[in-house]
Formats: C-alpha cells, structure tokens, sequence
C-alpha cells in the first residue's frame, strides 16, 4: 500500500526542508494502519544512536482510535532501529503509553502533526494546496474561498499558535492553515497645511474586514514564498465603501507638524507649536491590492473556530461544506 500522494509530499518538503533525505525501505511487513514511507537519516528531536537510520511511518485517518492490539501487531512487525510516527488517528491511551514506551520510537499525534504542518505552512516553508470549500460564519455571516490572485500579498503571522494554546490551556487542538481575505490601499493624495500649502504623498494602507479595521500598513511587512492555501473570503458589506473608506483615511494620514515661522529679520524658524496637514481624500487616487492575513482553523472539541494570526480573536465558524 502507498501513502496517498498529498501527504507524501507534504512529509517529503519538510524532510528536506531539515536536510533529510527518504530512501525506500526494503523487507517492511506491511502492518494494516501502518505505512512506512521510508528509511531517513538522523531527523532533529529523536534520539537516537548516532549514525543510526530512522523508518518514517505514516498512520492515515479513519474513524476509530488507534487500539492496543493495532499496536502490538505492529511492534511484532516492525524491524528493529529508530522509528518516528506520524498519526492522523487518536490513540486509545494503553495504545499509547505501550508504544510511547519504547526508547526508539518517536510518537506523533494529530494535533502534532497538523501543528507541525501548518507552522511550516504559514512560514513560507511548504506550500499546501487545499480543495475549494464553502464556509459560514458568525459574526461574519457568509464566507466563500475564492481563486488566489496572481499578485496576492501575503502579511506574516503576528499570534504564535502555540504559544497561544499554550495560554489557554489547550492542549489538544487540530489545526489546519488557512488564509483571510483582505486589502492593501495604495493611495496617492496630497496633505494640505492650515496655510493651503499642499505636499503630493503615497500610502499603504490595511483594510482588516475580519478585525473591521484599517491601519497603516508597513511594505516590508510581507511573507515570502507565499503558501498556497485555502482563501475564505469575507461577505460584500463587511468592506468599507468608497466613501467611508475615504473619511477614515483622512483620519489616519493626517499628520502634525512643527509650524515654520518667520522671523523679524525674515529668517525661518521652527515654533514649538504643531499644525495640521490634513489629508485631502476627496481628490485621492485608490488603488486595491489583493492581499491575505494568516489564520487557523481550530477544532478543540468544543467546536470550530477560526484565530485570526494577526489580532488573536478568534470568530466561530458554524459548518462546512456547501451552502
């Protein structure tokens, strides 16, 4: 049996990603549940002795945990040496303690596992393609994936996941990657002083539909080797319209200056007092640049939520699946 072709080649980019090279593994007695994907060199993190290979196994989801008896089958098959675990099934707690038990096993969970994934996932390391799904939510009432543009820009995470589980006390999380739909706004306008001098300038700025939020927004703050993820796409009237975008810029681009004043002898002088230069929006040139914002979607039993890696909130999101 083969490891379908996602997973094999999401495990593959991160092995190499750490220097790690899979070879195949010759004389495997195939264990039902059990896949082996490979014999790798010394992987970060196992111990091990040095120069000792380690056997990569792969457990794919299915409905129940993984049992004892699944366990012992597998422990009477494997070959001797390193082994490193990687499950998408829960283990009964006997299955467990039995195989965390061995000294030359390293054991991951789900919740490690998708954790692992989706880290290197939002890092720019490893580039995931997930299939096109419909999702609702609240506050936010409908959200659809859309195509990713050709010219997305994608912010980097702020919220480190699992500090922030860490936190809450969430030990058990399942954890996919995603991203949320924004804007950047290039505005080119001019900045008038109380005087009417005028000053040609350009902005960026953010506009956050999940956190109803617009901000400056920083060019250097840009992910490299942009993910390719799932994009959910926030309902039309959670963006600002044309002219509530323009009255709140003139609020966030205007600025004060020392005022310039003149002396008797007509020399410049810098007073201690600040003018305004407002931002003339009306007049303003905008232009929309699709961009992105990292986030999660949790599932800790208690529901599915989506944390915005950028703010920390988190918005319930009520099903899956088409509308």
């Amino acid at each position: 049996m083969r490891l379908p072709e996602a997973m094999d080649d999401t495990v593959g980019d991160l092995l190499n990603l750490r220097g790690v090279r899979l070879t195949q593994a010759t004389k495997i007695v195939e264990t039902v549940g059990f896949r082996c994907l490979g014999i790798a060199e010394k992987i970060p993190g196992i111990e091990e002795e040095s120069g000792s290979s380690v056997h990569v196994w792969h457990i794919p989801k299915a409905i129940l945990s993984v049992s004892v008896a699944e366990a012992e089958r597998w422990l009477v098959d494997a070959p001797s040496g390193a082994h490193w675990i990687l499950s998408e099934r829960e283990f009964e707690d006997q299955a467990s303690n039995l195989l965390s038990s061995e000294l030359k096993i390293e054991l991951w969970s789900p919740e490690t596992l998708s954790r692992w994934i989706g880290e290197a996932v939002l890092r720019g390391d490893l580039h995931a393609h997930i299939p096109e799904t419909t999702v609702s939510e609240n506050p936010i009432e409908e959200a659809n994936t859309v195509e990713e543009p050709d010219q997305l820009v994608i912010l980097p995470a702020i919220v480190d996941l699992d500090e922030w589980c860490i936190q809450r006390g969430l030990e058990f999380v399942d954890s996919n990657p995603i991203l949320l739909q924004a804007r950047i706004w290039n505005i080119s306008g001019v900045l008038v002083s109380p005087e009417g001098d005028r000053e040609e300038g350009n902005w960026k700025v953010l506009e956050d539909p999940w956190a109803d939020r617009l901000e400056s927004y920083d060019t250097g703050e840009i992910l490299k080797n942009s993910p390719n993820l799932r994009i959910i796409k926030a309902v039309e009237n959670k963006w600002l319209s044309d002219s509530d975008l323009r009255v709140m810029l003139v609020g966030i681009l205007e600025t004060r200056r020392q005022k310039q004043e003149e002396t008797v002898d007509g020399s410049s002088v810098r007073s201690t007092m600040l003018e305004r230069w407002a931002f003339d929006s009306n007049g303003a040139i905008l232009e929309e640049i699709p961009s992105a914002i990292p986030g999660w979607l949790l599932d800790h039993g208690g529901g599915i939520e989506l944390l915005h890696s950028r703010n920390g909130r988190t918005y319930e999101i009520n099903s899956f699946g088409g509308p």
